[in-house]
């Protein structure tokens, strides 16, 4: 099943749909963040690694209107985007692992896209509730950031790893 999914990804012209998807959702989200930062000097809480109750009220507090409607333009357009950029890894992933025992680590991108939509959902929740937010969401919401951002980053490291050992083989050779 993996095996079809990631194959089908790697076809020239779904890839380049999802790159370019990847660059348009790209955009939309960061151009928007960089918005909220500069007319507020906050970030999103999708961004932070980890967050407190007092942080989530300092940055939900923080917001005017025109920054709360961009931040509800950025969470629409992270409903695909974990879809988008873990498809992209996962098969990039897939087609650098030369052994076939060890092609389930194209799995990892797909782990942090669930953990990013069940952090999403959490920031909708308190997104959406008044000041104060309540402690347990906070920590659920903490939680699912770290694990977001560990595999985000384990998917980063082993990116790097796979360019790095692919481009020492071919200068070796």
């Amino acid at each position: 099943m993996l095996q079809s999914f990631f194959e089908t990804v790697l076809v020239r012209r779904v890839f380049s749909l999802l790159m370019l998807l990847e660059i348009g959702l790209a955009y939309v989200i960061y151009l928007n963040v960089f918005y909220i930062d500069q007319a507020t000097g906050l970030s999103i809480l999708d961004m932070e690694v980890g967050y407190s109750a007092a942080r989530v009220t300092e940055i939900l507090g923080g917001y005017g209107p025109v920054e709360r409607a961009r931040y509800e333009i950025i969470m629409m357009a992270d409903l695909i985007h974990p879809a988008v950029y873990s498809s992209l890894f996962g098969g990039v992933i897939w087609s650098m692992i030369g052994r076939p025992e060890r092609k389930w680590l194209a799995i990892i991108p797909l782990m942090a896209a669930l953990f990013d939509w069940a952090e999403n959902a959490v920031i909708w929740k308190m997104f959406t509730t008044p000041l104060p937010v309540e402690y347990a969401l906070v920590q659920t919401g903490n939680y699912l950031s770290y694990f977001k951002h560990g595999l985000v980053w384990i998917t980063v490291a082993l990116l790097l790893w796979l360019l790095v050992r692919g481009l020492w083989r071919g200068i070796v050779r």
